[in-house]
Order: C-alpha cells, then sequence, then structure tokens
C-alpha cells in the first residue's frame, strides 16, 4: 500500500483511470444497446470528464469516509487483506452510490429517470465495481506501486574515478 502522498496519488490515478474507463465502457455500452465501436468512441470521449470527477469525490470526499471507516473496522492486527477487502468494499459502496447519479447526469438523463432507474443501476454498478476492483483494478494498481517503490529503494551505482588513473 502507499507509503507517502507520492505514492497514494500514483496509486489513486491508477486506480481511476481503469475504474472509470471500464465502469463507463459498461454503462454506456449498456445505455447504447451492446458493445460495438459506437460505445468505445462514447466512453473515450466522456472519460477524461469522468476521470476528473471520479478522482475529486474520491480524493476529498469518499476517501476521508473510506479512511474513517476503516479505523473503526479495521485494526493494526488485521491481514492485509482484511484492509484490501474493507478497503475495496467500503470505497465501491460509496463511489458507486455517486456516481451511478453523476453518470446519470452526464449521460443526459433527467432526475426522475435516474431515480427510478438507481435500484436497477446501483446494484449492477456496485457488482461490476466490485469485482473490477478486486480482480483488475487492484492487483494492476498494487503491481504499479511495488515497482514503484522498488525503482525508489534502488541506490544508483556510482564509480568512483581514481585521480591518478586519469
Amino acid at each position: 500500500m502507499p507509503t507517502n502522498k507520492k505514492e497514494g496519488i500514483v496509486f489513486g490515478i491508477c486506480m481511476c483511470v481503469i475504474m472509470v474507463f471500464f465502469m463507463g465502457l459498461l454503462n454506456i455500452s449498456i445505455h447504447l444497446g451492446g458493445f460495438n465501436l459506437n460505445s468505445i468512441k462514447t466512453a473515450v470521449v466522456a472519460f477524461p470528464v469522468t476521470l476528473i470527477i471520479a478522482y475529486i469525490l474520491e480524493t476529498f470526499i469518499i476517501g476521508k469516509l473510506n479512511h474513517m471507516l476503516l479505523g473503526k473496522f479495521v485494526k493494526e492486527t488485521d491481514s492485509k487483506n482484511a484492509y484490501i477487502l474493507f478497503n475495496c468494499f467500503f470505497i465501491v459502496t460509496m463511489m458507486s452510490l455517486v456516481m451511478t447519479i453523476v453518470g446519470g447526469l452526464l449521460g443526459g438523463d433527467n432526475l426522475q429517470t435516474i431515480f427510478t432507474e438507481f435500484f436497477i443501476r446501483w446494484p449492477r454498478n456496485f457488482c461490476a465495481a466490485f469485482f473490477l476492483n478486486i480482480l483488475v483494478a487492484g492487483p494492476i494498481s498494487r503491481f504499479v506501486l511495488r515497482l514503484m517503490q522498488n525503482h525508489s529503494q534502488e541506490v544508483p551505482a556510482t564509480e568512483t574515478v581514481n585521480e591518478e588513473e586519469i
């Protein structure tokens, strides 16, 4: 897991990029009637705005709530896997709730449609996001984080030149 702010930002961006793109692609494909070139194009166009919104929400609101909940449910003596599962559950629950509404608004739905469709969309989004997080985004983001941490721990080998050899 991230050990400093820089690692936290990289980890958060990596998670957010994967989750936002694939959840957006899923919802756009459903809205357009199937997975095709048009749904991919629409997902790519919607991606930057959705990413910014999701990252801001996660960083400044949901991340803080998540940290508070983790403090109540996960103790230092608990396993790393317990921390990962609780973290995933809390983040996915809160982000899927909020982004189901935000996605509807960005997709052009009116408030009545968003709220009448909410109990169809949100459970689908929660399930898809949970498994995407556990099986794809989390492992990839932790791998990127490990690479970053290993790279920062490497001490560059410096050769010293004896002045007499020159």
